[in-house]
């Protein structure tokens, strides 16, 4: 993910409303809260904006939302030596050489 999308605006609504609400198990409806009509209206405001003024704003506000939170550089794609060399990708390996250990051992 490099940018907000409409949707992703819709899925931290819907975790907010949430994590604000006094309830502790998650349902499509929570009492008087129904979150399937409340995620497509956020879709659907920023899907389908009445007219072309809203939709100029629409964007700039998609646009405002991106660089907030992933900053105004431009988005690069990691070489492959890169990512080997994520920690999570070296967590993997030293978990394949732990189970091979492991293995030969038995």
């Amino acid at each position: 993910m490099h940018k907000v999308t409409p949707r992703s605006i819709a899925y931290v609504s819907c975790q907010l409303q949430f994590a604000l609400s006094s309830v502790t198990l998650w349902r499509s409806i929570d009492g008087d809260f129904d979150y399937t009509p409340f995620w497509h209206s956020i879709v659907d405001f920023f899907k389908r904006p009445p007219g072309h003024t809203v939709r100029r704003k629409v964007e700039r506000l998609l646009a405002w939302w991106t660089r907030k939170i992933f900053g105004t550089s431009r988005h690069v794609e990691l070489s492959d030596g890169a990512k080997a060399n994520m920690s999570v990708n070296a967590l993997a390996r030293q978990r394949v050489q732990l189970d091979d250990a492991a293995f030969d051992s038995d």
